[in-house]
């Protein structure tokens, strides 16, 4: 048989469980607000019956509870969710980072406005059409040189601005870059803490809350792919390359070009989360807008200083100054939006403009008119002309911009939704907690009760004698 203070045990079991019960309770209701949280649950479990089967146990039927114990300190998360999640987090990223850089990018062209290109490039020709009915007016002449000028000057501004966006994009991944470093490496120091707490029999709850908020946090950034150890470690691979191995972090680093590199000279394979929407956005803005940009200026300049320089200035005699209406810097390939401006010579002197045939009488504005028809020239790529070619830009610049906005919104929503199956399942509710709470105070108090009901018991037996 049993003790008689057997039951007293039993009553201290109840007492310490559902007190174990209420701080965990506590420690649900205290973080509800706190991002990242995980609800705990304190798993209670019968403690081993008495008595075991052996050879000298006590001749009694079947056998005796011994009262309750707190199994487990258990974290309400459905890992399949983060698996879910964190590759979305990562495409939203993407896209979002895709969708500011072209959205900037559109806000340079100011198209549709009058200030834009195309209405600049329409005033321009118009002037020298002007220009071909009133070849010695003065103020044509000097519309035309204003026009070219403004033109010139807006090419300058495109491509500066593109420039800058270039190098914030730059300085963007280097940012990323020490982010993702910064992140791998509390990784991989909650990685050794939790590794340490799970060997000697504890649960890390707290721990791997902030570890996956620091997952979260990275997935957006750059996508990877993490290993679940039975240590209780995670790995993050990248690429095929780890990151993250149990307790150490490998770094990332951007090379001269801005092109991100494993720290020595390995390319990274980066393929998802917001530095590859960066590389893609300075890929996209540099090889295909940038670069289209610069073909429409040397197109610019070719087209109208070849019919130009088939005329005559209105000097007399002819000047030999000013043959080239616009002129690029040597050095500038590559850049030549940047640089292309008007003639210093023709920006000091309208006369230079070349309006008449070589020839023709001052009156004459054939030549002038000759240049205007170079609207319609279709040399450039695709067989288009100037301001088509232009408006395939702003056209290509449009869908990109739209397919981002598109993007970002259904990436957006389904983050969203799988966010809130998350919280179901990890979130506070306090309504749940407050029940919770008052089920384990009347447990706590009923464990008391019993204790006080034992000791009234053994007190009657200890008085037996008197």
């Amino acid at each position: 048989m049993p003790s008689t203070f057997f039951a007293f045990n039993i009553a201290r079991r109840g007492i310490s469980a559902h007190k174990a019960a209420l701080d965990v309770t506590s420690h649900n209701i205290a973080n509800a607000s706190t991002p990242g949280f995980s609800r705990q649950q304190a798993v209670f479990s019968t403690t081993s019956p008495f008595p075991i089967a052996a050879i000298n146990r006590p001749a009694q039927a079947g056998q005796i509870g011994t009262g309750v114990t707190i199994s487990e300190i258990r974290r309400m998360r459905d890992s399949f969710l983060d698996y879910q999640i964190r590759p979305q987090l990562s495409k939203l990223g993407e896209w979002d980072e895709r969708y500011a850089a072209l959205s900037h990018v559109e806000k340079i062209l100011m198209e549709p406005t009058e200030s834009g290109l195309s209405r600049v490039f329409s005033r321009f020709w118009n002037a020298w059409q002007e220009l071909s009915k009133h070849p010695t007016s003065g103020a044509t002449r000097a519309g035309v040189v204003e026009t070219s000028v403004t033109l010139a000057n807006l090419l300058n501004v495109v491509a500066e601005q593109t420039e800058v966006s270039l190098s914030d994009l730059n300085t963007k991944v280097r940012m990323s870059v020490n982010d993702v470093n910064s992140i791998a490496g509390q990784i991989a120091a909650l990685n050794r803490q939790i590794i340490t707490h799970v060997a000697a029999g504890l649960s890390p709850n707290d721990l791997a809350d902030r570890r996956d908020a620091l997952l979260d946090d990275l997935a957006r950034t750059i996508g990877f792919t993490q290993l679940t150890q039975t240590n209780g470690s995670i790995d993050v691979v990248i690429g095929g390359r780890h990151l993250v191995q149990g307790t150490l972090a490998s770094e990332l680093a951007v090379d001269a070009g801005g092109q991100v590199i494993w720290h020595g000279s390995t390319t990274a394979s980066i393929t998802q989360g917001q530095l590859a929407g960066l590389s893609e956005a300075k890929r996209w803005l540099r090889d295909e807008f940038y670069a289209r940009v610069n073909t429409l200026s040397v197109n610019l300049r070719d087209l109208v200083n070849t019919a130009h320089a088939a005329g005559q200035s209105l000097t007399t005699p002819p000047s030999p100054l000013g043959a080239d209406f616009f002129v690029i810097p040597p050095g500038s390939v590559g850049r030549e939006a940047r640089f292309i401006r008007v003639n210093p010579d023709i920006v000091a002197n309208h006369a230079l403009v070349r309006a008449r045939a070589i020839g023709a009488g001052h009156a004459d504005g054939s030549n002038a008119l000759a240049v205007s028809r170079q609207r319609h020239a279709t040399s450039l790529p695709g067989g288009t002309n100037l301001e088509g070619y232009y408006n395939s830009l702003v056209i290509a610049l449009g869908v990109e911009t739209q397919q981002s906005s598109r993007m970002f919104i259904n990436q957006d929503a389904l983050v969203n939704q799988l966010h809130n199956r998350r919280q179901e399942a990890m979130g506070v509710s306090i309504d749940e907690e407050m029940a919770a709470m008052i089920q384990f105070q009347h447990g706590y108090a009923a464990a008391a009760r019993l204790l006080t009901t034992l000791d009234e018991t053994l007190e009657v037996i200890i008085n037996l004698g008197r």
